[in-house]
């Protein structure tokens, strides 16, 4: 299959260079999407020889995501993506198992942490919340929804494409998934937080429960 790493990158500058150096040891098929960054995110990323696209502002990740995978698909006859930070979070040595899973079928691979007790209370329970609600509401489990880290294949983007321009987009993502029919698998992935805040909190999940019927019907 020929596959293209999708990188959505805000202000990055501070981790993408080392981010690429690594990713670019398992593949050269890159494409960064700088999301309007004021720093030096897009000189970082040229210097490491990905493809760079830019938007003039910032439109959000779901926006940067749909730039990325549009151009993976139309420009250059992807099979197939896999989407990662640009925040060195994703540890591009996981990649083979979203490569394997993707070569034996599955439409969609999710990558999953360890959600342990590392995970503050209130993410930890926002994130099995908003994975509980979609079950209840759609009958299929989709774990670990933040995560960053996933792999859609050509016909799988067609169906699952979403209108979500900023973080939601993750949510909007796991809901059409789980009204759809695409299979899917699950890999587990080591993350590094850098310190950084990540997840669902309790509010953040009831915040997106109220725009569910809108991803239903649109």
């Amino acid at each position: 299959m020929k596959i293209y790493v999708v990188v959505p990158a805000y202000n990055e500058s501070r981790f993408i260079g080392r981010f690429l150096a690594k990713l670019t040891v398992v593949t050269k098929n890159i494409i960064v999407v700088d999301d309007g960054s004021r720093d030096d995110t897009t000189k970082i990323a040229k210097q490491s020889g990905a493809t760079v696209l830019t938007h003039m502002t910032n439109l959000g990740k779901g926006a940067a995501l749909k730039t990325g995978c549009d151009y993976a698909f139309a420009k250059r006859a992807a099979d197939a993506v896999i989407i990662m930070d640009g925040d060195d979070q994703h540890d591009t040595a996981d990649l083979p198992m979203f490569k394997k899973a993707l070569s034996q079928g599955a439409g969609v691979v999710l990558g999953v942490r360890l959600l342990d007790r590392k995970m503050p209370m209130g993410r930890l329970l926002g994130n099995r919340l908003m994975s509980t609600l979609i079950y209840l509401l759609f009958g299929r489990y989709i774990p670990d929804i933040p995560s960053g880290f996933k792999a859609l294949t050509r016909a799988a983007y067609q169906k699952l494409v979403w209108n979500s321009s900023g973080y939601e987009v993750e949510s909007e993502l796991a809901v059409r998934l789980a009204r759809s029919k695409i299979a899917y698998s699950t890999v587990s992935i080591t993350t590094h937080y850098h310190g950084k805040e990540y997840g669902f909190n309790l509010l953040d999940a009831f915040a997106i429960l109220i725009k569910i019927p809108f991803w239903i019907w649109s």
